[in-house]
């Protein structure tokens, strides 16, 4: 196996002078580079891949961009459509690897423009990748810290002559601290990438990805049908994998919902659970992790403040 370090530029629309983002056809962010490094199973440098890629969306650079990675309009119009790159960069990856990226975004960001462009995603649910940004962070104690890829390099004695943010020098950036990491943490600490759903009720699973469990359901065409859904409510243990027992039944917290329970053999456990919609309808990420007394009392804190204020919210409306 092989391991596909990647990294992608991408171009996004102007501002308005109102600041309202503009998005077209469903394309925020249109790649406009691909830059890859290809590692063989004992990390030796075995090949690389780098194209510019030619934008029909956003065909006009956006000046932040241009000055960061400092590619310019000009460079782009000679340049192959994504059609033509992706296939040839797909190819170039071959049969059997998997993907690299520093941080999870880029991942993402491929598979929306392949979607756009209506070509074929090969990978299928589960599509487990390696997260080096992540991984750092969990090595270092820093799981709420994103470091940049500069301050990562740095700090792991990897230097070089190319400038960041371009793709094939951040991909070769990557690959150079990779080298300098503990391989065990790849396969401990992998993540899971949202945009492939399970396409039915049998392909849900929890997967264990080091620090917590994940859980993708799969798509449903209405919210409602979704919230119905008892699946998505069960908490297991990270650790022995068994349903728990709920200590604080899920509660809201406007951007996400949160619950506590009690694993007999392993202590307490929260759970989070967010609501999304994609492409294909809407879909729940619930994410399992062990926590300590302390964390479970800021939770009982929170949910507290929550109703108290809902309880006055609803004492003032009865009074207007």
């Amino acid at each position: 196996m092989n391991y596909i370090v990647l990294d992608l530029e991408w171009n996004q629309p102007l501002h308005s002078k109102t600041g309202e983002n503009i998005k077209q056809k469903n394309v925020l962010f249109e790649i406009i580079e691909i830059g890859a490094v290809k590692l063989d199973e004992n990390l030796n440098e075995i090949g690389r891949f780098n194209r510019l890629i030619k934008p029909v969306v956003h065909k006009k650079m956006n000046p932040i961009i241009s000055n960061i990675t400092g590619i310019k309009e000009k460079d782009l119009n000679k340049e192959k459509k994504f059609p033509t790159v992706i296939e040839e960069f797909l190819i170039w990856c071959g049969d059997d690897y998997i993907m690299c990226t520093f941080g999870n975004q880029d991942v993402y960001e491929l598979e929306a423009n392949m979607q756009y462009h209506n070509i074929n995603i090969p990978w299928k649910f589960p599509l487990l990748y390696i997260d080096i940004q992540r991984i750092f962070s969990i090595e270092n104690n820093e799981i709420n810290e994103q470091r940049s890829l500069e301050m990562v390099s740095m700090f792991m004695g990897v230097s070089g002559k190319n400038a960041y943010h371009r793709a094939l020098s951040d991909a070769i950036y990557t690959a150079e601290v990779m080298k300098k990491m503990n391989r065990n943490s790849f396969e401990k600490y992998m993540s899971l990438d949202y945009t492939n759903l399970p396409t039915n009720k049998s392909e849900e699973k929890e997967i264990d990805l080091g620090t917590h469990l994940e859980y993708l359901s799969r798509a449903f065409e209405e919210k409602e049908e979704m919230m119905a859904c008892k699946e998505i409510y069960i908490t297991r243990c990270p650790v022995c994998m068994k349903k728990c027992r709920k200590k604080i039944k899920w509660f809201s917290d406007s951007i996400k919902y949160i619950c506590m329970a009690r694993c007999e053999n392993h202590g307490l456990i929260e759970g989070l659970l967010y609501l999304k919609k994609n492409h294909n309808g809407y879909y729940v990420l619930r994410k399992t992790i062990g926590v300590d007394e302390k964390r479970f009392m800021d939770v009982v804190k929170k949910r507290n403040l929550i109703n108290e204020k809902r309880k006055l919210r609803k004492n003032k409306e009865k009074t207007q």
